[in-house]
């Protein structure tokens, strides 16, 4: 196997593991009894697949050559980010707009839409939102970082604490939280260390120098340490925004502070899975990564109407049990069922939906070409 499908295999296992985690966290209640527990394992999923985003965009900064020799870059490059962004975006759009209707829940119609916030609004709507943000200035995190990665990297540490400090005087985020939470400077030092994992670790597997070991070090203890005050003593910093409080633990924290925890985990998963494999589930969880942001559009939807599955097989009883343990496995059964299966069908027949949006948009063009033309 060549070495790009071997880092193909790689990266759609831990992001298939992810979108597992995705769903079983937003399935279940925040129990403060596992708060710990919780925070260090599945509510790292989101940051993961940050951390990818700058990962897998460096890569394909690389394969395509975005980055022309004049400094440019290409328009192919936003002409496909915007197509694989919008094209599974439409139809969710639409969808949410009907399930409004359906289930007589409020519609947000307004200029948020415009940034990937849905008419139906569910967990985790906020990362559409930064992955729209983030094709429109990763460009320029490229070109710095190919020229200065430590400078890149300290600047992004620094625009991320910036933001985090300076955010909770501004009215507009004390007034609307999702402008906070989705906004990608919070993310920004998380997304760059996925250009620095894709250059300066994968391709041995290994840190390259002593000097960014201890730095790496350094900083997984100190996402640790705030990762531990956080979910076990409710700590938080008094000067940065605290929407939350800690009843949400990786909206509530502070992105550029724990950053280093989601990096451990993604080396460690990069080190010990495999690099080729003709097991049928591996090659089932590899599925999954490759359509998982159609089951995280779809689990958005699933949870915007639903609200918290455990809740309301424990309120209503239904399947006459009432046990607390047995409800949470039948709402992960049914969250995991429903999201992942829908999603993976989602994804299958995208190449359908596409056609069909543009014949739409080709037909209303002639249309108006023929309007004009009289």
């Amino acid at each position: 196997m060549s070495s790009s499908k071997t880092h193909i295999l790689k990266i759609d296992l831990i992001k298939g593991l992810a979108i597992l985690a995705v769903v079983l966290t937003h399935s279940l209640p925040y129990d403060g009894n596992f708060m710990t527990l919780r925070m260090l394992s599945i509510s790292m999923a989101l940051p993961i697949f940050i951390l990818l985003m700058g990962r897998n965009m460096a890569a394909s900064f690389k394969k395509h050559q975005y980055l022309e020799s004049n400094g440019l870059i290409s328009s192919k490059y936003f002409k496909n980010r915007l197509k694989r962004f919008l094209y599974p975006f439409i139809p969710i759009f639409m969808l949410s707009i009907m399930l409004g209707i359906i289930f007589n829940r409020d519609i947000y119609l307004g200029i948020l839409n415009l940034v990937g916030y849905l008419p139906l609004p569910g967990p985790g709507n906020y990362f559409v939102t930064v992955l729209l943000q983030f094709v429109i200035i990763f460009p320029l995190l490229y070109f710095s970082y190919q020229r200065h990665p430590r400078l890149t990297l300290l600047f992004a540490f620094l625009i991320s604490f910036i933001f985090e400090l300076f955010s909770s005087n501004l009215n507009a985020f004390n007034s609307d939280s999702y402008l906070y939470y989705a906004n990608i400077l919070r993310y920004l030092f998380l997304i760059t260390l996925g250009l620095w994992v894709f250059e300066g670790f994968e391709p041995k597997k290994r840190i390259r120098s002593s000097r960014e070991s201890y730095l790496v070090m350094v900083g997984l203890a100190i996402s640790i340490i705030y990762l531990m005050a956080f979910s076990v003593f409710h700590w938080e910093f008094p000067f940065f925004n605290n929407f939350w409080g800690t009843e949400y633990p990786t909206l509530g924290s502070y992105v550029f502070l724990m950053a280093f925890y989601p990096l451990a985990i993604y080396m460690l998963a990069y080190r010990i899975l495999p690099s080729n494999s003709h097991n049928k589930l591996v090659r089932s969880i590899q599925y999954l990564g490759k359509a998982s942001y159609h089951i995280f559009l779809v689990q958005i939807l699933f949870f915007a109407v639903l609200y918290n599955p455990y809740s309301i097989i424990l309120r209503h009883e239904l399947f006459g049990i009432n046990h607390e343990f047995i409800v949470g496995l039948f709402a992960i059964i049914i969250s995991l069922g429903v999201t992942i299966s829908a999603g993976v069908l989602f994804y299958k027949y995208e190449d359908k939906l596409i056609k069909l949006i543009d014949m739409v948009y080709d037909f209303n063009k002639n249309l108006i070409d023929i309007r004009r033309s009289k």
